[in-house]
C-alpha cells in the first residue's frame, strides 16, 4: 500500500481530480447517453454518468497504484485524460482547456519527478508553437480557423511528454491518420462534422509515449 503515497501516484490523482472537477464531465456523459442507445435519458442520467467514469478512472489509477507501481498509476491517468478529450472532440469537436492543461500539468510533473523537466518543457513549447503557427497561417492565408487553440494545448501537453525528439513525429502521424479518415469518410459527413484533429492527436500519442 506504500505506493499508493508516491509523489506520482497523488500528481495522478489530483490531475485526474481537477479534471473531472472543473471540466464538462456532465456534457460529455450527456454527448455519449445521445450518441448511443439511450438519448431520452440524456439529460436525467448524464450527472450519474459522469460521476460513474469519474470514479472508475479513480480507482483505476489506485488500484494500479497499489498493485503495479506509481508508473503505472500515471499511465492511467494519461489514457483517461486522452480518452476524455478524444471522446469529447469527437461529439461536441470541443478541447476543453481544463481536460488539456490537466494532461500538460501531469506531463511536466511527472518530468519533474524525473529529472528532465527541461526536456519536457522544450517538448511542449514546441508542440504549441507548430500548431500555432499553422493555425496563424491558415488565418492569414485562407482566412479560415483550420486548428482551434484547444488543438494547439493538446499538443503542448503532448509534447510535454514525449519531448522535442518525438513531438514531431506525433504531429505527423496524427497528420496523416486524419487525411486516411479525410478520404474514407463520406463527403456529406465530411461536410457536416468534419475530422477531429484533436482526438487523431490522442488517438497516435499513446504509441509515441509508451512504446
Amino acid at each position: 500500500m506504500s505506493d499508493l503515497f508516491q509523489p506520482e501516484v497523488l500528481l495522478a490523482l489530483l490531475a485526474l481530480g481537477v479534471a473531472f472537477a472543473t471540466g464538462p464531465s456532465v456534457l460529455l456523459a450527456r454527448g455519449i447517453l445521445r450518441a448511443g442507445f439511450a438519448p431520452h435519458l440524456a439529460r436525467a442520467r448524464g450527472a450519474g454518468l459522469a460521476s460513474g467514469i469519474a470514479g472508475g478512472a479513480m480507482l483505476a489509477v489506485l488500484a494500479c497504484g497499489a498493485s503495479i507501481g506509481p508508473e503505472a498509476a500515471v499511465a492511467v491517468a494519461v489514457l483517461a485524460l486522452l480518452a476524455l478529450l478524444a471522446t469529447m472532440d469527437i461529439l461536441w469537436r470541443w478541447l476543453p482547456l481544463e481536460w488539456t492543461l490537466s494532461l500538460l500539468a501531469l506531463g511536466l510533473g511527472a518530468a519533474v519527478f524525473q529529472g528532465d523537466l527541461l526536456n519536457s518543457a522544450t517538448g511542449a513549447a514546441i508542440g504549441a508553437g507548430v500548431l500555432f503557427v499553422l493555425r496563424l497561417s491558415f488565418q492569414l492565408l485562407r482566412g479560415v480557423e483550420a486548428l482551434g487553440l484547444g488543438d494547439v494545448w493538446l499538443a503542448a501537453a503532448l509534447g510535454a511528454w514525449v519531448g522535442p525528439d518525438s513531438i514531431s513525429w506525433l504531429l505527423g502521424a496524427a497528420a496523416v491518420l486524419g487525411i486516411a479518415l479525410h478520404m474514407a469518410i463520406p463527403t456529406p459527413q465530411l461536410k457536416r462534422y468534419g475530422v477531429a484533429f484533436g482526438a487523431q492527436l490522442c488517438a497516435v500519442a499513446p504509441i509515441f509515449v509508451y512504446f
